[in-house]
């Protein structure tokens, strides 16, 4: 047992070696202008399931400065999912001035606002990590009969506020699922059929919200409150 377990270390201090060898050689080509062959390397750590919110992030810029804006706008998507980054961020709102689509989300009320802000503060492992702490915090502190009821109150009421903004940075940002427009020109049909009546346009670099799949169709809403059915081949799933 003791020697798998060594072999097995072994193998993951050599594959993190490689990761890192391959994250600094993209890093290297990119500097020097050779974005092909930096995303081709970045891509690489990609196939080993090595993600992470600096990997998307770098081969957003690669892709930004290939001027490639659907795939700019996918991986900088991605690296949000992962982390909240203020320059990811300004990044992605440069992005989303070179496409063609301009859609304005629907106006929220101020409340939806101040709970949207609430839960972007943080990622959705940053609000688990907090939301079990306090849960800890609060069990220990019966446990050793501390004797101010109300600080305990304080505390159980504090994880049920966070345990709900866990919840629903959950549902924001891994139960919703999104795509991205790939292709230079889409159609969106009242329904799932090529004979019936085109809605709108969309064109490349356009995010969705999917709501529903039917074969290779898929319903999808945009920010200003708009939906119909597109082909699946015609977006990439964030």
């Amino acid at each position: 047992m003791k020697k798998i377990t060594f072999l097995l270390s072994i193998l993951l201090c050599m594959q993190t070696f490689a990761v890192e060898h391959l994250f600094t050689q993209g890093n290297e080509e990119y500097a020097n202008e050779n974005y092909s062959v930096a995303i081709s390397l970045y891509d690489s750590i990609l196939i080993n399931k090595m993600e992470s919110s600096e990997l998307y992030y770098n081969l957003g810029n690669c892709y930004y400065k290939s001027q490639d804006w659907a795939n700019t706008i996918w991986h900088y998507e991605k690296s949000l999912q992962l982390e909240r980054n203020e320059k990811t961020l300004q990044n992605l709102e440069l992005t989303k001035l070179k496409i063609i689509d301009r859609i304005e989300p629907m106006p929220q009320l101020f409340y939806q606002k101040w709970w949207n802000n609430l839960i972007n503060l943080f990622s959705t492992k940053i609000w688990q990590i907090l939301t079990i702490l306090c849960i800890w915090i609060a069990l220990i502190i019966r446990l050793v009969n501390y004797k101010k009821k109300y600080f305990l109150t304080s505390l159980h009421t504090l994880s049920l506020i966070l345990l709900f903004i866990t919840y629903s940075s959950y549902q924001k940002n891994y139960n919703k699922k999104e795509a991205i427009i790939f292709s230079s020109t889409t159609i969106v049909n009242s329904a799932p059929t090529n004979n019936s009546t085109t809605l709108f346009f969309l064109h490349s670099g356009s995010k969705v919200e999917i709501i529903d799949t039917i074969g290779e169709w898929i319903n999808i809403k945009i920010a200003n409150g708009n939906n119909g059915w597109i082909k699946e081949s015609d977006c990439k799933i964030l």
